[in-house]
């Protein structure tokens, strides 16, 4: 089998196919799963507070004439507390440690909140963030 590992700014994969930070990237067992079946890396679905849940919404993208060419995704943040997403996102980097975890993270504007959430999440091994600002 080709050899399709890849780093991306330091950051090392077993393949190029990754999960987007959205619902299939929302908790231990679903980026677990993924990992199973091959997908080599995963950007976790965006932590934050306040925890918002929301029905997750979709809306469709049409293409001269041509109904539903793509879904756009129309969610907040992870419903679940930003303390059980660390510690799934840390089991996840012990079980799969050749893989990429990227984390998705969103606090409010203030520097002592992007302090704390990224030392937080950086003691959980991820390999890189994605900041939402």
């Amino acid at each position: 089998m080709a050899n399709l590992e890849i780093d991306f700014a330091g950051i090392k994969s077993p393949n190029p196919f990754w999960l987007a930070s959205a619902p299939p990237a929302n908790s231990a067992y679903q980026v677990q799963k993924a990992f199973e079946q091959g997908w080599g890396g995963a950007v976790w679905k965006t932590i934050g507070a306040p925890v918002l849940n929301v029905c997750n919404r979709y809306g469709t993208i049409d293409y001269k004439g041509t109904k539903i060419v793509g879904l756009n995704n129309i969610e907040l943040i992870s419903d679940r507390s930003i303390e059980t997403n660390l510690k799934e996102i840390a089991e996840v980097k012990r079980n799969f440690p050749n893989h990429a975890v990227i984390v998705s993270v969103m606090v409010e504007s203030e520097k002592k909140a992007w302090q704390e959430i990224v030392k937080r999440t950086e003691d959980t091994g991820a390999d890189g963030f994605e900041l939402n600002f």
